[in-house]
């Protein structure tokens, strides 16, 4: 992001606004009665159609990317996290969800679970949400989702003016993880949508695969 003002802010809020209003679109032709045309964690994605012309000039990582310079703060205990973080784990995964979301909130149980499991093992779980680096108001929203949810694994706020920030602005789906290396560089190309399962998923293929590579 440029600069900490309500340029950046109008135009994250706006991305978001696009995701939450696809998700409750899918959701309506459910409620309809209509045959589903799209899986649950489909529904949570937008077609390139629904993507802001912005986000075209966007940073979109893909595997074996390093993931940019950040700086980010705990929303809940204040810790402060950098690139650092990523040589202090064998395994790091990064989920980014806002706090519209039904997809992102849904698959955070797995989230939990994957943590728990993996925990010993040094994979280190991180949600990013992308609102509450801007108000007080998203921040104490996610906080209480994260609190219904029984979610104990970290969950931070990017730094807007870190180049870590304009992550945010080039994601095309919500959620989206990421896991990364030592070396702080993606594993495989970031995972969009939702899972509510462990056993079998991608990510938890993703996440034996950098295991299998690390020192």
């Amino acid at each position: 992001m440029k600069k900490f003002a309500m340029k950046p802010l109008v135009y994250v809020l706006g991305v978001l606004m696009v995701f939450a209003l696809a998700g409750c679109n899918a959701n309506a032709k459910k409620d309809s009665g209509a045959a589903p045309s799209a899986s649950t964690s489909e529904q949570q994605q937008t077609s390139s159609s629904d993507v802001p012309p912005e986000a075209a000039s966007k940073m979109h990582l893909k595997g074996g990317d390093t993931f940019p310079t950040f700086k980010a703060t705990d929303i809940s205990s204040g810790a402060t996290y950098d690139n650092e973080t990523f040589k202090k784990n064998k395994v790091t995964v990064l989920s980014f969800w806002f706090n519209g979301c039904a997809g992102c909130i849904k698959e955070m149980p797995m989230l939990q679970e994957l943590a728990d499991k993996y925990k010993d093992k040094g994979v280190n779980v991180l949600g990013v949400n992308a609102e509450a680096a801007y108000t007080d108001d998203a921040k104490k929203e996610a906080q209480n989702i994260l609190t219904k949810q029984g979610v104990t694994y970290g969950n931070v706020a990017l730094d807007p003016k870190s180049e870590g920030g304009k992550v945010i602005e080039g994601l095309t789906a919500f959620p989206t993880t990421m896991v990364i290396d030592q070396n702080g560089k993606l594993v495989g190309d970031p995972i969009t949508g939702g899972a509510e399962k462990l056993d079998g998923s991608e990510l938890q293929k993703r996440v034996e695969q950098a295991l299998a590579q690390s020192k």
